[in-house]
């Protein structure tokens, strides 16, 4: 390729000095000839960057990066279980309140209903706030699980939130209403005021997995 690229400077330089006798001036020419050298700079530069390819990883590299899947892979798997229960409990929440929007349930099994919620919710709080990332886990990946886990430990502590005022509106003996309507609307916009946005981890869980995996031998 190299070899190739030197045998085309000659070829390109008697082109150049046969298309020179078509330029009605120096000026013009010379403008040509410098717009034709930056276009092969560029296109030089383009076609390096690309064909450069990250050296391969030797054996012991190899190793301590499945080491670091292992690690990452075993955290995940119990942080998963937390993602999963706080899962459960927010679709228990909705249930409880549609049920009691249709007037499956009454306010008193409503409130019933969410005090047993809000116990569960703050135990799966409490359990998030002592995530910590693996101590075995290096550089950047630490860092991207730490910011996973503090994103969590936020949307948690907002969903146990949402719960407990949820489950004080409705306190049969704090109703300022007896129409269920009411009752129900004031409970939705509770639900409303303080749900949390959501929890969004997919950007850390992504950049952990692509440096995680094992490039491709070139």
């Amino acid at each position: 390729m190299t070899v190739l690229k030197y045998a085309l400077i000659p070829l390109i330089l008697g082109l150049l000095y046969f298309l020179r006798r078509y330029f009605p001036n120096r000026r013009a020419f010379y403008l040509f000839c410098l717009t034709v050298a930056a276009a092969g700079i560029f296109t030089g530069m383009i076609v390096s960057s690309q064909t450069t390819s990250t050296p391969a990883m030797d054996d012991s590299e190899k190793y301590a990066l499945l080491q670091q899947q292992q690690i990452f892979a075993s955290w995940y798997t119990d942080y998963k279980k937390d993602i999963d229960q706080l899962d459960h409990n927010w679709q228990q929440y909705h249930r409880i309140l549609a049920d009691f929007k249709a007037d499956n349930i009454s306010i008193q099994t409503t409130w019933l209903r969410l005090q047993q919620l809000e116990k569960a919710s703050t135990q799966l709080n409490d359990a998030i706030t002592r995530l910590t990332p693996p101590p075995s886990l290096e550089g950047e990946n630490y860092d991207l699980v730490l910011a996973i886990i503090q994103k969590t430990q936020a949307y948690a502590a907002a969903q146990q939130q949402t719960i407990r005022r949820t489950r004080a509106a409705a306190d049969p003996s704090q109703q300022i209403s007896e129409v269920q309507e009411e009752q129900s609307r004031r409970l939705e916009e509770t639900m409303i005021v303080e749900s949390p946005v959501g929890l969004f981890t997919a950007g850390e869980v992504a950049s952990l997995r692509d440096n995680l995996t094992i490039p491709d031998e070139p």
